[in-house]
Order: C-alpha cells, then structure tokens, then sequence
C-alpha cells in the first residue's frame, strides 16, 4: 500500500515572487494565507503560472462564497443576493444583507483572505491534498490500469519531446534537479500544469467510460485571458468571477477535492455551474510513479473529463471568436480563440472589449467573462476611478499539427484605463477598434501592394510575393507593437477628444507605415533604382520603378489615413 507522502498544505511547492523580487516556495495554504505579501506566481514558465492560478482560483472562490470578509461562516449566497450598486463612500462593515459586491468590497478592504477561514476551510479537506496517499492522491487516480505510460521527461512542459522510442528527441529549460529526477515539489506543479495543458494523446480501447477523444487539456483550448494585479491577492480578486456571465450567482462550489474520485476515459461533462469545478476539471486520469528511493520515474495517463466548447460561456478566461456560421441553420455559434504568436495583444482588443458586430443566437458580443467582472467592479465604484487595468494573456503553442507535443508559448500584456470599460464609454471602444483595423488594412493592402510591385521589378513575377509582403508586415507590426501599446496606456477616457487621440496615432502608425517600406528599399541597395520594368496596364504599358512604386504605395497609405503631417 503506498504511504501518504508530501501534503500540498503544509510543504513549500508553489513558486511566488516577493516585491523585492525574491523567489521563493510557499504552501498551498501559505500562498493563499499570505496572498498580499506576494507579488505574483513565478513558476517554471507561464503556462505554469496560469495553471496554478486556477488551482488557487477554485479554493479563493469556495472560501469567499462560504465565508464572510470577517472570516465567520456565513449562509449561502442566493441568485438574488447579486446586486448591481454598491454605495462605496459609505462604512459598509456592517451592513446588513449577503450579497457579492458588497461581500467582495469586504474583502477588498482588508486587504487579505481570512486567515482562520482559509486554515478551517483547507484542514478540512486534508486528506485529499496528499500527492501520495493510498486511496485518494491529489488530483490523481490510485493504481491507474490503463492508459499510456509517459518518461519522467514527459511530465515537464517546458521540455519538447516526443514520445516515439524511434525518433526521441529533447530541449529542455527546466530547473529541475535533474531532467529524470523530479523531486516532489517540482512534481505538483507539473501535475497542475499536465491537467491544464496536457499534450493530445490516444485512446486506449480497453479503458471504461465513454471513450471520447478530448484533445489538449482545458487551458490549451482556450485564449487564456487574466486580470493582473499589485500582488497575488489583488489578482486573485480580480479575477474572483463571481456572477457568470448572464449575471446570475454560480451554483454551490464543488472543486475535484470535494468530489469523489472519476475514473472513466474520455467522458463528457455537463456545462458547470460552478467555476471550482470548472477550474478544477480533470482533463486527464493520472498516477504519478515512484521507486522505493521515492524518486519519481514517470506517470501513466488516460483521456478524463472534458466539456464543450462551442458557446461555452461559463468559461470565464478566455477570448471568443465567432465560428464559422452554419449554412443550413444560419445559427451564430462562438469558440475559443487560442493565441498565435504572430498576432500582438493588443491586435486582439476588438475580441477582449465589446466591439465587434458579431453577436451570437442570444443578440449578446460575447468578451471575456472577466473583463465583465472588472468591468462590473469599477461600475460600481469599488476600484479607483483611475485605475489602469492590465490583461495578460497565456497561452500554449502545440509543436505539431496533432498536438502530440509542447511547443512555445505566448506571454503577453496589454494596459487601458479602467475607464474604457464602462458601457458609456463605447464610443472610445469604437475609436479604438477603429484603428486597430486600419493597422490590418495597412498589412492586407497596401504593405500587399508594395510587395506585388517589388516583386515585380526584382524577380519578374509580382504574385510571388509571399516572401517580400511576409518581412515587410512582421517589420511594420514590430514597429508599431511599443507606441500603440503606449497610445493606449495614456488615454484617458474621460478628458482626451478621441478624434484627436484618433489624430495622433495614425500620424504615428502613417510614419511608421512609410518608414517600412522605405527601410526595406534601402536595405537593398542603391543599384535597386537602376531597375526598370515595363507592366502591362490597362492595354498600355507602365514603366515600374523604384521611385514609382514608392509612389503608389503612400497612395495607398493616404486611402487609410489622412495625413496631415509626415511625422511620427
């Protein structure tokens, strides 16, 4: 019988950074206790970090809905208990009623989780938090019987491998001890982060349940998208959620440790009512394996739980896109759009804030559910009026078309006024979608219009331009990625003029557009004004050269913006 062994409540596991950035590992029930005294999660890499944040997420959540901000034990919120305005000047201590907003102003103000409460809430349950125990090892399956067996290596995300004996290969930048000898706290934490992220693998015939193919764990389906915040606590609150998206209460909290133990392969789960549950879903049947030294060999792994995507709205962390509408139905339905690392953060502002026209079958633009929640926060006072709110968003990136590999990953972040969430500031939204989109027709069009001519007088054969019309858009986007950012951070909702602020960029973003392809054209020398080619054009033939097709592109430019001034 295997011995309990290494409880996640008691030693240091979970990786934290200190404000005067020292690193450190702290316990589960520390780093919630103590939330306040730390400036973030810093794990091996930041999928890591997302990860463990829903894990904490799942107990902040259960704790807040069972706890009042005093720490006593207070009676279950109801649906009703929402409310939509919270008098935030006036010393709510005690207030009479239970609702969220007034519950989550509490906490606020403290500044910290309750210590007793957490403590009460985590003793609990401690028999469900060993990482080794004989009958119910944390977020695992004891004595897993089917399913694939994985190296040690296998369990690191951070490390890019294949699984074939034949053609095994490895980078790895992890800090382990060593790259086949985990020790238990590094071990947990890839436990967390294989739950999230894990690679897509197959199904094992024999195994019960459904046997459903359910792909990459539940992070790497989705655009993970956070709030952050000045330290842990802050972020942990930020991110709460605490109504769904349609604005009602979620149900009664039931994380995986609260659950009896699943073990069917590939099984399909009902939408949640609860995030703990959620966050804590169990996308793959797991059994770490050790040696009678007690050093980790390997895990063995199965297909778990899984729940549909498609207008899954209750996933609160992630961005939508519209998928494609069906033909026959003509009926709007919305997935998760996962990260490219192509794409800059900021690119994805129409996706992150109601912009966009595209509503689903409810006549709602679905955004984030927590960029809802902040938004709901500030509306109703309890943040600063001039707050800046920051969004990050993690995601993992598959190293093949199968997703039988880990890849890179994207880590990215993007700072507005909290001002620009508030519904009578749609107007700024619009003004700022709007130029977010000139910026792509800059790339479709005319930087694809420079690049057919260039091609054309280099090599002859101006629709072989994939080459040309590729750098100059990755130059542009560069360019332009630090001063947008910029532009964004300094407005300021409630005193700029937008058409002013509109005035400025696309001075900028026109600058940076010309200097493009002009950098472009020096790069390849004087001798490239010697060129001359004669195109057929309208029956007639045109002389293409350096100067002329410089020409026709701020042409094209000047259909985009308006210049009024060459500068940036």
């Amino acid at each position: 019988m295997q011995e309990k062994e290494f409880n996640l409540l008691d030693e240091p596991w979970i990786r934290v950074i200190t404000p005067s950035l020292e690193q450190k590992e702290v316990s589960l029930t520390d780093v919630i206790i103590h939330a306040h005294e730390y400036k973030n999660l810093s794990g091996e890499m930041p999928t890591q970090d997302a990860a463990i944040l829903r894990l904490l997420l799942a107990a902040a959540v259960t704790i807040f809905y069972r706890y009042d901000g005093d720490g006593a034990r207070a009676a279950l919120m109801k649906r009703d208990d929402m409310e939509d305005e919270v008098d935030d000047e006036e010393d709510d201590e005690g207030a009479e009623g239970n609702t969220v907003l007034r519950r989550w102003q509490r906490y606020w103000k403290k500044g910290r989780f309750p210590e007793q409460a957490v403590r009460d809430y985590l003793e609990t349950w401690r028999e469900r938090f060993w990482l080794f125990h004989p009958e119910t090892p944390f977020w695992q399956v004891k004595d897993l019987q089917y399913g694939t067996d994985y190296g040690v290596e296998c369990l690191l995300g951070n490390v890019k491998e294949s699984n074939n004996g034949k053609t095994r290969h490895h980078f790895s930048m992890t800090e382990g001890e060593a790259l086949y000898r985990l020790s238990y706290k590094e071990a947990a934490r890839w436990l967390v982060h294989l739950n999230a992220y894990a690679v897509n693998l197959k199904t094992d015939k024999g195994a019960p349940g459904m046997g459903l193919p359910v792909g990459v764990g539940r992070l790497g389906q989705l655009g993970f998208v956070m709030v952050n915040g000045e330290n842990l606590f802050e972020i942990l609150m930020l991110n709460l959620c605490a109504r769904s998206t349609d604005g009602d209460l979620w149900g009664e909290p039931k994380p995986v440790w609260e659950q009896a133990v699943r073990m069917g392969q590939g099984c399909q789960r009902e939408r949640f009512d609860n995030l703990p549950e959620l966050y804590t879903i169990q996308s793959r049947r797991i059994m770490l394996k050790r040696n009678e030294e007690g050093n980790l060999t390997g895990f063995r792994a199965m297909g778990g739980d899984f729940c549909p995507l498609e207008d899954d709205f209750n996933e609160p962390m992630t961005i939508w896109k519209l998928k494609k509408q069906d033909k026959k139905t003509d009926a709007q339905r919305f997935l998760p759009r996962t990260h490219d690392p192509a794409v800059h953060t900021w690119r994805e502002f129409p996706a992150l804030l109601d912009c966009s026209s595209k509503k689903g079958e409810d006549g709602k633009v679905h955004i984030p559910g927590v960029v809802e929640w902040v938004s709901t926060l500030y509306c109703n006072r309890l943040l600063p009026s001039n707050s800046m709110i920051t969004f990050k968003m993690i995601g993992m990136v598959y190293g093949d078309q199968m997703n039988y590999t880990y890849g890179d990953y994207v880590n990215d972040a993007l700072t507005m006024s909290a001002d620009l969430l508030a519904a009578r500031k749609r107007v700024w939204r619009s003004h700022i979608f709007e130029q977010v989109e000139k910026c792509q027709t800059v790339a479709t069009e005319a930087l694809n219009h420079a690049a057919y001519n260039l091609n054309k007088l280099l090599h002859g054969n101006g629709s072989a331009k994939s080459g040309i019309k590729d750098a100059l858009i990755r130059q542009y986007y560069f360019s332009i990625d630090g001063p947008f950012r910029e532009w964004l951070k300094r407005i300021e909702p409630m005193s700029d003029n937008p058409e002013q602020k509109e005035e400025e960029w696309e001075r900028q973003s026109y600058y940076y557009a010309r200097r493009t392809v002009e950098d472009y054209i020096n790069n390849l020398g004087p001798d490239v004004y010697m060129f001359r080619e004669d195109e057929l054009k309208g029956g007639r033939k045109r002389l293409l050269t350096i100067p002329g097709i410089m020409n026709g592109y701020l042409k094209e430019l000047s259909k985009i913006y308006i210049k009024t001034e060459d500068e940036g």
